[in-house]
């Protein structure tokens, strides 16, 4: 059984693990992440994860919670800079975060490891959370003179079948990978996501 911790010590010791699983991840990936590790460079029993997470899927899901938050929200702050393309910083986005995903070794396990990860975790909250963000940058957008036209669900669909993509990237080819990947990003966009420059601000 965990040691039962204060609210604060609760705080501190949430935020340690998750600092440190964000570092293991990106390192190990997400098979090789260990909770005898991580309980040990927090300073805790390994019993007191259980404290905070029911099992490391548990514990995994929170860390790209974590992530896509601070990233959306660091996003929403500079969204000042999409307004003179804002169908080209959605196709970046898909691009840009498949991209880092593959180079910082989030996903070095097998196919069917990564697969089953994302199978088990159905990314409900990480796409409510990616949803609120589109509604957020929409509602900009619209604000400032655009006229948007975004089916959210199938952007949403969009991100996953990218995700696919660069999990098994080496099927593609190393090579060849980022140009195809762009392609797609870029052409799937630009099914679902059209906007157009009207001039007109949405409370006029």
């Amino acid at each position: 059984m965990g040691k039962a911790f204060s609210e604060e010590e609760r705080q501190e010791v949430q935020e340690k693990l998750r600092r440190i699983g964000l570092r293991l991840l990106a390192e190990d990936g997400i098979k090789n992440i260990s909770i005898r590790q991580l309980t040990r460079e927090a300073g805790i029993a390994q019993g007191g994860f259980y404290t905070f997470y029911q099992d490391k899927d548990d514990f995994v899901e929170d860390l790209f919670l974590l992530r896509i938050k601070e990233k959306t929200d660091a996003m929403y702050k500079k969204r000042k800079k999409t307004l003179d393309d804002p169908k080209g910083f959605i196709a970046g986005l898909i691009y840009n975060e498949g991209m880092h995903l593959k180079q910082n070794k989030t996903f070095i396990n097998s196919e069917s490891d990564t697969v089953q990860f994302f199978k088990n975790n159905k990314n409900k909250k990480s796409g409510d959370l990616y949803r609120s963000f589109l509604k957020k940058m929409i509602d900009y957008w619209e604000e400032n003179g655009y006229k948007v036209e975004c089916d959210i669900e199938k952007m949403l669909g969009v991100g996953r079948a990218a995700g696919m993509m660069f999990v098994n990237s080496e099927i593609i080819g190393e090579d060849q990978f980022p140009e195809i990947y762009k392609v797609f990003c870029e052409a799937e966009t630009d099914k679902f996501f059209k906007c157009k420059k009207t001039g007109k601000r949405r409370n006029d």
